[in-house]
């Protein structure tokens, strides 16, 4: 075990350490019971609302649910030095590189164990050449269609490899780099820290990350910042730019700029480049060059050639060229300039406008914790309602609801809100489904059910691949029932997982305008289903949008500004969403009502 200098590591990390050495002990072949621990263990850390480190140095690991003396051991050690003794036995055993092998879709660790075993097959190049010489098919169980599979599959995998970064991945890995850093040095060694590029644009995926600083010690930071753990190397080290390549692979720039410039640098970073390009040109008309330092008279304006003007905020930057302020998620150069010189600019949606959720689950179906904890939790975080919707029969998720389980549901609802009206808390927990939209475009319950509840979203997540006139239709039937509401994700994609389904987007959304069906965003980091581009194009056509973060537990609350960042891009106001409206007003603009 190697000696590391000590960091406060996130849940995630506690995590995913948990889950290598989960995989190492199934690849090697060691009981059920076993690995299980280690993967359950890892799950309650990752949903956890508590920091795993303030657990520890309580000493009550032990009292999470799936940790036991062994298990917190590991964390302890990891968490002290970034691995763990049984980590680095289990390496000595069995190849590290199988489990890359393990994220090939279709194949488990019991075949990995048994390529690893029976062909030699360590890694993903040797795998790739094994089923392209056609040496798979001879183990017993295997086959032909395996083989391809296989490929099929590294295929996949290396296209994900190579593909832009999902935005839940990158956002929390900006976000730990920043707080590592101030961790990492004394209170007043950074004056500003900021990212930028697409990450501060919300974009739905990115390329690297973007992260600016304001500091007296430019010294003092870029080393700092060069010996954090999530570093795995260092690719450029200088005074004012350092370049690394995160644990994971992904690149991230730290650059140090003088408190003058912070705005034209801050804005310069954020991009995008196309809007750059047309703020430079507006820049050049009024006689000035733009550039990340600030701006430069050409000398065909007003002011003498060379002469400089350095701003220390992007509105100052903006005012100075005629313009309103322009929201990051807006700078994508789709007509935004032109409304801020004409001071047109739209009142983008904010977290605050939520009042509440409109989809939501509970351990009913595939939820992980209560009603009512779910309730709590969306009082906790200022809401004024949450819609209850476990899954449906029909999907074959265990608990999924019948019409019976429904009724025993209102009566917890009835009861929990009974409770609230005599506390005096204003909150109303409502009633609903996430409906399932069959292979056939039928619905999983009938009318005089759906009928009975506050609020049908309705959404597809079976029979992915069907063709484009087949999947279209079947969305369709489900938006033309009267009793369907919302149209919850979609196109059923995820993110850096799987791709959209083939539904054609502009006929769904002509039909939801058309019948009044609400169209989600689903504030999901790996959904983020509409995009922004069809949120803008839903409102458009005169849809309403309603935001909402498809929890499952507690900790998914928290997903909320993802899915405002997709409003925000798609230049959506609060009067677009309809659960920015109290509770009453929003049930009104459902088709049913």
């Amino acid at each position: 075990m190697n000696a590391k200098p000590t960091h406060t590591f996130t849940n995630h990390d506690v995590a995913e350490h948990l889950r290598l050495i989960a995989t190492l002990k199934e690849i090697k072949g060691e009981g059920r019971f076993h690995w299980l621990a280690f993967r359950n263990a890892a799950d309650v850390i990752d949903n956890l609302p508590e920091d795993v480190n303030d657990i520890a140095a309580a000493g009550t690991l032990t009292d999470l649910p799936g940790v036991g003396k062994g298990v917190a051991e590991v964390i302890e050690q990891f968490l002290a030095t970034g691995d763990s003794e049984l980590a680095g036995k289990l390496r000595s055993q069995v190849p590290v590189t199988l489990v890359e092998l393990t994220e090939v879709p279709g194949l488990g660790a019991k075949k990995v164990a048994r390529l690893w075993r029976e062909l030699g097959i360590t890694t993903l190049a040797e795998l790739k050449a094994a089923a392209e010489a056609h040496r798979i098919r001879e183990l017993k169980g295997f086959g032909a269609k395996t083989e391809e599979n296989i490929l099929k599959g590294v295929a996949l995998l290396e296209q994900r490899r190579h593909a832009r970064t999902p935005l839940g991945v990158a956002r929390p890995q900006a976000l730990g780099l920043i707080q590592a850093l101030r961790e990492a040095l004394p209170a007043d060694a950074i004056t500003a820290i900021e990212p930028a590029g697409s990450l501060r644009r919300w974009k739905e995926t990115v390329g690297d990350l973007d992260i600016l600083a304001i500091t007296p010690d430019p010294a003092q930071v870029m080393a700092a910042f060069q010996q954090l753990p999530q570093v795995e190397e260092v690719l450029l080290g200088g005074e004012t730019k350092t370049r690394v390549r995160l644990h994971g692979g992904l690149e991230c720039d730290l650059r140090v700029v003088e408190p003058r410039h912070w705005g034209t640098a801050l804005q310069y970073f954020t991009g995008s480049k196309a809007h750059n390009i047309e703020l430079r040109e507006l820049a050049l008309k009024q006689g000035w060059s733009l550039s990340e330092y600030g701006l430069k008279a050409t000398g065909k304006g007003d002011a003498p050639a060379g002469e400089e003007r350095f701003f220390e905020t992007e509105e100052a930057l903006y005012a100075f060229l005629g313009l309103d302020w322009i929201p990051p998620e807006m700078r994508e150069n789709r007509g935004e300039i032109a409304l801020a010189q004409t001071h047109a600019l739209p009142h983008l949606l904010t977290r605050d406008d939520i009042l509440g959720e409109l989809h939501g689950h509970s351990d009913w179906s595939d939820g992980r914790v209560s009603i009512e904890a779910m309730a709590e939790a969306a009082i906790a975080r200022g809401y004024r309602y949450w819609l209850l919707s476990d899954h449906s029969v029909g999907l074959g998720v265990t608990g999924g609801v019948d019409g019976e389980k429904l009724a025993e549901q209102r009566k917890i609802v009835d009861a929990l809100n009974a409770q609230w009206a005599r506390e005096g808390v204003d909150f109303r927990l409502l009633l609903g489904v996430e409906l399932e939209i069959l292979a056939d475009g039928s619905l999983a319950l009938p009318d005089d059910v759906l009928a009975r509840l506050d609020v049908v979203v309705a959404s597809i997540h079976s029979s992915l691949r069907q063709d484009r006139e087949t999947i279209t239709e079947r969305c369709l039937k489900a938006i033309r029932n009267p009793h369907v509401d919302i149209l919850g994700h979609p196109t059923s994609r995820l993110l850096g997982k799987r791709p959209p389904t083939e539904i054609d987007m502009e006929r769904v959304l002509q039909a939801c305008a058309e019948t009044g069906t609400v169209v989600e965003i689903n504030a999901h980091p790996w959904r983020l289903d509409l995009n922004d581009v069809h949120a803008r194009r839903a409102v458009d056509l005169g849809c309403k949008i309603a935001i909402s973060t498809d929890a499952h537990r507690l900790t998914d609350m928290d997903y909320l500004i993802y899915g405002v960042g997709v409003a925000r891009r798609a230049w959506l106001t609060p009067d677009d969403v309809i659960n920015t409206r109290p509770v009453d007003a929003m049930l009104a603009l459902l088709k049913k009502n």
